[in-house]
């Protein structure tokens, strides 16, 4: 078998793989995906730009807009808690750079030392790595921009704390949903998943291997899903903090089901890689595949799916359960007899793996979930009879 390259970490072979017309597509839907975010911060600039000239005029609003956008494209669509953060980190540096431009005046020296205390006030107060870095960002601009004009300290820590302002306000009030963000996120890792296990079953039937490969290198793209779907069930664990009593019970319910996906997503994309390796073998080897393998792909596609409609609420978890059961059995009646290739049992045992996931993900413990298929399909190391 071919060495799998790391399309992720190699750029120049990732543009050569895929072709233009679907290159452009993945941009534009990253586009699309990231636009609340991008109109978010493009209004925040031009908002704080606009109170701060009305306030101290044009040749002064500088750090209002600055402020503004650097605290929004952080932190939308994330905590309010990090939009606190970095407006407070930009206004701490702005304070800490003034006082020193003062005192010690401007230059090479003077802006590292400005630096290493606006850091090191952030971290006394025990603030996060971020607001750490936002406050040494502030004062590099302070001590660069402070020989080229004359704006008055006071004026220049008002234009932070106004863009500061604007940002939290924007981030609170228009910033998207973080609840709809991890359903999405959510549901977009599943359909992904379904659909990469269907194809997997067509190249498995149609012995083809580059399906398989394109597969492969689709399942690439989701190692990040987990993180990102921990950082929006972060920010909605925040807002149901925040939110009013009578629905946190609700939310936290909904938010339960997603924090039990986000914790073996890792482990479903690894399975689906390793599926996707397993059928890529035996699709450029031609190796003829048992029927039951190709039926059990397509039951976990179609598993995958009911687990889609789980995590909304809309379908039972034992409808599911007995769904995965019914996948493992299938893919386990290949190892019976015992006579099936070294290929196809490794696939059949993968299957399981890949059953056992979505059991966790159902809130099953790792024993019970081995348990529950084991009963279902045989033991790992003696197959049902």
């Amino acid at each position: 078998m071919r060495p799998d390259p790391d399309l992720r970490r190699d750029p120049v072979l990732w543009l050569r793989r895929v072709r233009p017309r679907t290159r452009l597509i993945r941009m534009v839907r990253r586009v699309q995906r990231h636009a609340p975010h991008l109109l978010l911060a493009a209004a925040a600039a031009g908002i704080a730009y606009f109170l701060a000239s009305l306030a101290f005029g044009p040749e002064h609003a500088i750090f209002a807009p600055i402020a503004a956008v650097v605290a929004v494209g952080l932190s939308a669509g994330q905590r309010l808690v990090r939009a606190v953060e970095i407006s407070a980190g930009v206004v701490l540096g702005l304070v800490m750079a003034d006082v020193l431009t003062r005192v010690i005046g401007a230059g090479t020296w003077q802006l590292a030392v400005a630096v290493l205390l606006a850091m090191s006030a952030a971290v006394a107060l025990r603030a996060s790595t971020l607001m750490a870095n936002q406050a040494a960002v502030a004062a590099v601009f302070v001590m660069v921009l402070v020989p080229l004009q004359d704006t008055p300290p006071l004026i220049r820590l008002a234009d932070a704390v106004i863009g500061g302002l604007v940002a939290i306000g924007l981030n609170a009030v228009l910033a998207p949903d973080p609840h709809r963000v991890a359903l999405d996120t959510s549901e977009q890792l599943l359909d992904r998943l379904a659909v990469a296990y269907r194809r997997l079953s067509r190249a498995l039937d149609g012995r083809d291997y580059p399906l398989a490969e394109r597969t492969l290198a689709d399942l690439e793209q989701l190692e990040t899903s987990g993180r990102d779907l921990e950082t929006a069930i972060d920010a909605t664990r925040e807002r149901i903090t925040l939110g009013r009593s009578r629905t946190r019970a609700a939310q936290r319910r909904r938010l339960r089901l997603m924090e039990q996906l986000a914790v073996r997503a890792g482990v479903m994309v690894t399975s689906a890689r390793s599926t996707s390796r397993a059928v890529s073998t035996m699709a450029r080897h031609r190796q003829h595949a048992d029927p039951a393998l190709v039926t059990a792909l397509e039951q976990l596609s179609q598993a995958l799916l009911d687990l889609r409609s789980w995590v909304r609420g809309q379908a039972r978890m034992t409808v599911i359960q007995d769904q995965v059961l019914r996948t493992a059995r299938m893919a386990s009646t290949i190892l019976r007899t015992g006579e099936a290739a070294a290929a196809e049992q490794a696939l059949a045992w993968q299957v399981r793996a890949a059953c056992v996931d979505i059991l966790r993900v159902l809130g099953l413990s790792y024993s019970a979930a081995v348990a529950a298929l084991e009963d279902a399909a045989g033991r790992a190391d003696r197959p049902p009879t």
